[in-house]
């Protein structure tokens, strides 16, 4: 391994502060650990506010480097960087350093729009609005593509985990309503026919009427990632509430 240097400002990014988490001064580097003789001589560092731990080669200056992830905290505010920095694969110094800024900014969204801020997405009217939609509505957030779903049905029981495609076309979710231009015709719901709304590491899904359609939307890149698109509709959805509009 390469020695690194006492200097704090010149020791790589990892070993100044957490990658994952962004606590400053938090990250431990250890050489590995062999059980009954097995194990790799990969160093780890360890990070004492949210227990990530992760493998850690060094190269021939402070921004040569590598890091995977072993264990990492799964907690809700860390979901972005969960997803892009703990799948177990190597990162280059690069790549490990810019998913955990995207990952930072994602976080600090999502606290903003809990609070019930949206002036970060800066929400736009459509001119001429397409059918369905009207002229004053503002549009928050817009996904290309997004797919109208049948929940699947077993017997009397509707399985929410699936489902078959009615519909795929460009997604709107505006201060009114949630919007479908679709390949085939075009959708709406008010934002009082929303019943919940879910996200997993792959997909958000927006459910309405009687529970048993949803849009959903994939988890892709260089879109809005699914926590924070759920994030916006919930927060949307508590302002109609307490507004007491329909």
């Amino acid at each position: 391994m390469t020695e690194l240097t006492a200097d704090a400002a010149l020791l790589p990014t990892p070993l100044r502060g957490c990658l994952y988490c962004h606590t400053e001064g938090s990250t431990t580097l250890a050489e590995s650990r062999k059980v009954l003789g097995l194990g790799g001589n990969v160093p780890t560092i360890t990070c004492s506010a949210c227990g990530a731990v992760a493998s850690f080669e060094a190269g021939q200056n402070a921004d040569d480097w590598r890091i995977r992830y072993k264990s990492v905290n799964k907690a809700s505010r860390f979901y972005y960087v969960m997803i892009h920095l703990g799948p177990a694969n190597w990162l280059d110094a690069k790549t490990a350093i810019e998913e955990s800024r995207r990952g930072f900014v994602q976080r600090q969204r999502v606290q903003q729009t809990q609070r019930g801020d949206l002036s970060w997405l800066q929400p736009t009217r459509l001119d001429p609005a397409p059918p369905l939609m009207s002229p004053d509505e503002l549009i928050f957030l817009s996904l290309n593509p997004g797919t109208l779903q049948q929940a699947a049905k077993t017997g009397m029981l509707t399985r929410a985990g699936e489902g078959s495609v009615q519909d795929t076309g460009r997604f709107y979710v505006t201060d009114r309503k949630v919007h479908l231009l679709g390949h085939r015709r075009d959708w709406s719901h008010k934002l009082s026919d929303v019943q919940r709304v879910e996200h997993t590491e792959q997909h958000w899904r927006i459910y309405v009427g009687d529970g048993t359609q949803f849009y959903q939307g994939e988890n892709l890149p260089n879109q809005l990632d699914a926590q924070l698109f759920a994030a916006v509709v919930r927060t949307l959805l508590a302002r109609k509430t307490e507004s007491g509009g329909d």
